[in-house]
């Protein structure tokens, strides 16, 4: 059985340039005309880095929530604030949540509280979004009534 310890040499293993093998993906034509035009567009040099690029990118993605709910897992006492990570997302930039502190925080708990997993799921990167998003709302429908 696969472990994510095997999955980390895989990916320490692409990083390294190894081998390359030719494959045969079957895709919906619709995917394979949107990548065609991006990569015209210059989202990657071809058809095939765009491809490797994206799939590279999903498994990373994959293996870092893996490694995050099988250490939670372990020691359930390092879960992080989840305002603490949505501040962290959005410190420097122009996001409503960094320009609204008290709302970022009561909303991070609100998810918090609704769905105390969400760490030890490896569901980080889903949290935040709906934090931010429901903030970005939140703003967005206080504008009208300020300014009333």
């Amino acid at each position: 059985m696969a472990t994510l310890r095997d999955l980390l040499a895989s990916l320490h293993e692409l990083d390294s340039a190894g081998e390359v093998k030719a494959t045969s993906v079957r895709m919906p034509e619709a995917l394979r005309h949107a990548v065609a035009i991006a990569t015209e567009l210059g989202m990657a040099e071809s058809f095939t880095a765009a491809t490797n690029q994206a799939l590279a990118m999903r498994v990373r993605a994959f293996a870092r929530q893996q490694a995050l709910a099988t250490h939670l897992a372990q020691f359930p006492h390092d879960q992080p604030e989840l305002q603490a990570v949505v501040r962290r997302r959005v410190a420097g930039t122009d996001h409503p949540a960094a320009r609204h502190d008290q709302l970022t925080v009561t909303a991070a708990r609100r998810y918090a509280q609704r769905y105390p997993d969400w760490a030890a799921s490896g569901a980080v990167d889903h949290a935040v979004d709906q934090v931010l998003e429901l903030v970005e709302l939140l703003v967005e429908l206080s504008v009208p009534a300020a300014s009333a």
